[in-house]
């Protein structure tokens, strides 16, 4: 029992806790047939729901490229290629890249970790599922699978369990003989892990090396092109948590086989070995196959004479050493440029801190740990990271081949890289990926940057043409870009919307605007009608930079936008420029602990009011110039590491009433407040202890929110989500029916407080009673994690932000409107929108030129209790037909589109009955009052005149109709605006005293005075 003087604290501290009862436990890592029941679990749903015949709109963005992490070539076909996208699947061009089409559709996922073209069979390709980056932001997979067709179709080829694959290679002597190099989890042991052989094509796997530590699995793979039975294999022990990585391990090492991988001897020779060796690459030169090479990720500590200070007087590394007299020897420039650099507080002047240093106020070891944070360990560190190793007697002796140290090509996450490629014709000039690409002429001894101005950086794949070496293929965190002269220049690939989005939100303008952020590529904005095949742009640009991650513009004025990127970088960019958005902890206080995807939130009661998460909750009253700290730290751990932990992941107010504030951390707890964060009630005590993924208050009850759990952090992919209807008093359990996948975002509807919406790490479902059943919501939209959902309240759009397939956008508005009484009824048309004609609707296209996508049409959507074959007749304003088709309806709610052209014979006798209504002859009647006629004389397209019409839907005897209108295009505007108007003759004209209008006779005293004085000038 608590005593009382504990509980007076929590109270003095606006801190309620939850009792101190065993929370449920989180599920276990899914077995492989526990993933395969899942994954037939989530295409049962999709193929009986009841929008299954719905359609998502692709709207970008694609300039901006994605994380791709494979390259394959055909071997005989240059302009065939593959590329693998980290998880946006693999795409396939044949001619050199101007056009990709996705394969793989129907595959159990689009998580990629290697792809293999058969040399023998070119039809063949080989993909490994699941991402060997072994990033925050990497996922697994469900082992491989075999394309015969050039990847039209493909088949499971085993290996299930091993999660994440980093290479394949295949026997160029005998197409059923691969080898697999499987990582295994991430996250947790278990699994197939290390070097598989299968000599059936996939149909059985043997592991042919094991890892000496339970976190050990293989990285990478080469085989000699003189003999198939030469292999070398890199093995790599890694771990990773929510607060910490390790990529290092006793575990890694360089291991050769000569018999086709029944026998595996390790490489020691001048190699490194121990716990300090991390990630491992290989490399064969295939112009003398002796020299192989090796990249090394060495986690070891750089001596003394071989570290490097910065060329910063104030640099991390000679703070770390700098006495209290050095630092008082430094110039106010250098100081005030040292605060900047290291997020200090912003009232920190060098004034100040000199003050503080001289007076003994703050001392030196105060001041570097203060320092000490998160981001800044992945830059500035002493471990030596990148070198190169060189053998020249196939892999019997090593030496390292880099003379100086290779700083800033890894930096701290060679788990992130660990590529390293040899040039076919040339043995001496080697490659490596790293954030800069590296090149070296002379075997790895100097190297210098191959990466042009253009390029993005994180590099993860080299493809060198075996026939022509200087055309290359490089795989990027902005995509694949190819050279035609050895790297000097680069053109981009990217014509695929593969965008790795972490959020998105939208504003208020006509058509309104998506705003995102995407991991590597920054944040940005687009239209909501953008079309990422419109050769001219799709509309999107770029307004942040960094890992993007929340946005959101100013619901009032779209010209004021809050977004940032990575571990809490935020800003406000608006018409008086840009302005940094950020809270910071007093100098002699801890810093503050900021999430990779750090959370913010515009008050929806006040956008003049921004909340932050940290570690501690913040409130801004003037868009983000000042802040302050809501209640005690809310995201308190024990557990520390090299990954930021402890922090605020989620956090939302009421859209209902201002101060009712909900928060979720990385270390599972929820709080909430009814009082602006003066005092907090932490509720998570029925909740598993699961990373909250998204907090959601109601928009139609103050005490009920939604909480979303995800367990991809503990390799759990069960659904966590719940509700609470009392405050968070009592929780109840609705992921109950979703199949086993982390849950992202949870979303209520704003127009339906039945209707919620969830993303997942396969797609979107949705429920029609809070939670008690759902329905699949896939439809047409890739098997790709969704990060985000976002609904658009007045065009009642929803808009999904994935993880490697960018944005897409659906018409909700028949869901909202699915009601248990609609639904009882054989059929419904939704009410079918207006649209307003153009003038070149009825102009006959050029016979040489495709024009079809200018072409206009009609669309919307009917419920139907039944299958059947639905007819569909137009009707003009006097209820005579005047165009008729008949489609395929499913049980749900069914899609129809119209291209608005009419059918001759009946708009014809349509438009006659009308003119015998008015009494007009056609001989004889104005144009103007035979559109129809005039249309088929001059051949134009028979396309719907403006005015009033009847859509109507007939399935059996069931009949539902709608009125739409088709409004006229604008007038003409006048072809010349006269800057002025010539002043007339009668202006001048005296008139005798009352006589006229008073005004215009001053007026023209006034005017002639005027030109008097001037003329006298």
């Amino acid at each position: 029992m608590r005593s009382a003087s504990a509980v007076f604290l929590l109270a003095a501290l606006g801190l309620v806790t939850a009792p101190a009862l065993a929370r449920p436990a989180g599920a276990s890592p899914p077995d492989t047939m526990q993933r395969e029941a899942a994954w037939q679990q989530h295409e049962h749903m999709a193929q009986d729901s009841l929008f299954r015949a719905m359609h998502w709109n692709s709207i970008g963005p694609v300039a901006q490229g994605g994380r791709v992490v494979a390259l394959a070539g055909v071997p005989g076909q240059p302009y065939t290629f593959y590329v693998a996208y980290a998880t946006g699947g693999v795409w396939k061009t044949t001619d050199n890249g101007q056009h990709f089409t996705p394969i793989g559709v129907g595959l159990p996922t689009e998580v990629i970790g290697a792809i293999a073209v058969d040399p023998e069979h070119p039809q063949t390709l080989w993909v490994g599922t699941g991402e060997a980056n072994s990033s925050r932001s990497s996922f697994g997979g469900m082992g491989v699978f075999r394309s015969d067709d050039g990847g039209k179709t493909f088949r499971a080829a085993g290996l299930a369990s091993s999660d994440r694959i980093a290479r394949i290679v295949i026997d160029p002597k005998d197409s059923d003989t691969a080898y697999v190099a499987a990582l295994g989890k991430l996250y947790s042991t278990g699994g197939e892990r290390g070097v598989y052989r299968t000599r059936d094509g996939g149909k059985t796997w043997q592991r042919v090396l094991a890892g000496s530590t339970p976190w050990t699995g293989a990285i990478d793979l080469a085989m000699d092109p003189r003999d198939p039975d030469v292999l070398y294999a890199a093995l790599w022990d890694r771990q990773r948590s929510a607060w910490n990585f390790r990529g290092n391990g006793l575990g890694s090492g360089l291991w050769k086989s000569s018999d086709g991988g029944d026998h595996w001897t390790q490489l020691t020779q001048g190699f490194p070995t121990g716990d300090e060796v991390g990630r491992i690459g290989i490399a064969i030169a295939a112009s003398n196959p002796d020299i192989v090479y090796a990249s090394v990720d060495d986690w070891g500590t750089l001596p003394p004479d071989r570290r490097a200070l910065g060329d910063e007087p104030l640099s991390p590394a000679r703070l770390a050493s700098m006495s209290k007299a050095e630092f008082l020897r430094q110039s106010p420039d250098a100081i005030e440029a040292f605060i900047r650099a290291n997020d200090l507080p912003t009232d920190l002047t060098a004034e100040k801190l000199t003050a503080m240093i001289r007076a003994g106020k703050l001392s030196m070891e105060q001041l570097r740990a203060r320092l000490k944070e998160a981001e800044a360990d992945l830059f500035d560190t002493d471990r030596i990271g990148l070198e190169v190793y060189r053998s020249d007697d196939a892999g019997a002796h090593w030496v390292r081949a880099n003379a100086k140290p290779l700083r800033q090509v890894y930096f701290t996450y060679g788990y992130y890289f660990g590529q390293i490629r040899v040039a076919p014709d040339d043995a001496q000039r080697v490659y490596v990926q790293g954030m800069p690409m590296i090149v070296s002429q002379d075997g790895g001894r100097t190297w210098a940057g191959l990466n042009a101005p253009n390029m993005h950086v994180d590099y993860h794949d080299l493809l060198i043409d075996p026939a022509f070496p200087k055309r290359m293929l490089a795989a990027t965190d902005g995509g694949p870009y190819i050279s035609y002269d050895g790297g000097q220049h680069w053109q981009a690939l990217n014509a695929q919307a593969v965008g790795q989005f972490y959020s998105v939100s939208y504003d208020f303008a006509k058509p309104f605007n998506v705003y995102g952020g995407l991991q590597d590529n920054g944040v940005m904005m687009g239209p909501s009608t953008a079309d990422p095949n419109n050769p001219d742009g799709d509309g999107w640009k770029t307004i942040n930079g960094g890992d993007g991650m929340d946005v959101q513009p100013d619901p009032r004025d779209n010209g004021v936008v809050y977004s940032g990127y990575q571990f809490g970088w935020y800003q406000r960019r608006g018409p008086h420029g840009v302005h940094e958005v950020r809270p910071r902890a007093p100098l002699d206080a801890p810093p503050l602990r900021f999430n990779w995807t750090t959370p913010i939130e515009l008050s929806p009661q006040q956008p003049d009011v921004l909340y932050f998460g940290a570690d501690y909750l913040y409130r801004s009253l003037d868009r983000g110039t000042h802040w302050q700290a809501l209640g005690p730290d809310l995201a308190p751990t024990t557990k520390h590491g090299n990954v930021p932990y402890g922090t605020i992941t989620t956090l939302a107010e009421s859209p209902l009433r201002f101060g009712v504030l909900w928060v979720g951390t990385d270390t599972g707890k929820v709080w909430t407040s009814n009082d602006g964060g003066v005092r907090w009630r932490e509720v998570d005590a029925q909740l598993p202890r699961r990373w909250v993924s998204r907090v959601e208050p109601s928009h139609f009850d103050v005490r009920r929110a939604y909480v979303a759990l995800n367990g991809y952090r503990d390799d759990d992919s069960k659904a966590y989500l719940y509700r609470t209807d009392d405050d968070g008093t009592r929780w109840t359990d609705i992921a109950r029916g979703l199949p086993a996948e982390s849950i992202h975002v949870v979303r209520e509807d704003p127009h339906n407080p039945d209707v919620l919406y969830v993303g997942t790490d396969r797609g979107v479902y949705v429920s029609l009673d809070r939670g008690a059943h759902w329905q699949s919501l896939q439809a047409n939209l890739p098997t790709v994690p969704v990060h985000d959902l976002a609904i658009q309240p007045r065009d009642r759009v929803l808009i999904a932000g994935t993880h490697g397939r960018s944005v897409w956008t659906l018409d909700v508005l028949p869901v909202e409107d699915l009601t248990t009484h609609l639904m009882a009824q054989p059929l419904h048309l939704f009410a079918v929108a207006d649209i307003k004609a153009r003038r070149d609707w009825w102009r006959r296209g050029s016979p040489w030129f495709d024009t079809r996508h200018d072409a206009p049409q009609l669309s919307g959507s009917f419920w139907a209790r039944s299958a059947g074959s639905a007819t569909f007749t137009v009707l003009d304003d006097a209820g005579l037909p005047i165009q008729h088709w008949r489609a395929p309806a499913v049980r749900g709610i069914n899609l129809w589109r119209w291209n608005l052209l009419m059918d001759g014979q009946l708009a014809l006798a349509a438009e006659n009955a009308r003119l015998a209504r008015e009494h007009l002859a056609p001989a004889t009647a104005n144009w103007s009052a035979m559109p129809v006629r005039q249309a088929l004389e001059l051949g134009q397209p028979l396309r719907l005149m403006p005015g009033k019409y009847t859509l109507r839907v007939q399935l059996g005897d069931a009949l539902s109709s709608s009125v739409f209108e088709v409004k006229p295009p604008p007038p003409f505007k006048p072809r010349v605006t006269p800057p002025w108007t010539p002043r007339t003759r009668d202006f001048w004209t005296r008139r005798a005293p009352g006589q006229g209008d008073s005004g215009a006779d001053a007026a023209a005293a006034a005017e002639r005075q005027r030109e008097a004085a001037g003329a006298g000038q």
